[in-house]
């Protein structure tokens, strides 16, 4: 896990942390992270599983969605580094080396693919891979759950 803030800039001291737990790498570490912050099973409603992480992460960005928006930047984490030509600090694969290296791409790609803006509406708090409802974008009015349970009503 690494903690930057809106330009890129790390916190002093310590900002990536590497926690040792078994995950399965198939892209459901938020569900794995959840899962363990909550102690019990996941809810089996994806529109309950992204309100219980909305808790815990307010504002995600998933790199892999944003891929989708950029001309072409295309496979895994280390090919997209690569690709924006950034340099991984420490072994691949490893979750505080995969996480660092997550934010300088983030940060990066805003910089190169989005005039150094992420249009909030469209990105924040969808995860790539996940159904329709798979973002709990706040806005002025609300947030994305209470729109899309109003909408089933």
């Amino acid at each position: 896990m690494t903690f930057m803030n809106e330009q890129g800039e790390y916190p002093p001291g310590t900002s990536t942390w590497q926690f040792n737990f078994k995950f399965n790498l198939t892209g459901y570490d938020f569900g794995y992270l959840i899962k363990i912050l909550t102690n019990s099973n996941l809810p089996e409603e994806e529109l309950d599983f992204f309100e219980i992480l909305r808790l815990f992460f307010p504002v995600i960005y998933d790199v892999k969605y944003l891929m989708k928006s950029c001309k072409n930047l295309k496979g895994g984490l280390q090919e997209v580094a690569e690709q924006l030509e950034l340099e991984r600090i420490g072994p691949q694969h490893q979750a505080g080396s995969d996480s660092l290296l997550t934010g300088m791409a983030f940060f990066k790609m805003r910089e190169m693919f989005f005039e150094d803006h992420i249009d909030d509406a469209k990105y924040c708090g969808h995860l790539y891979g996940l159904g329709s409802g798979s973002s709990y974008v706040q806005n002025g009015t609300g947030n994305a759950y209470e729109e899309e349970a109003n909408k089933q009503s």
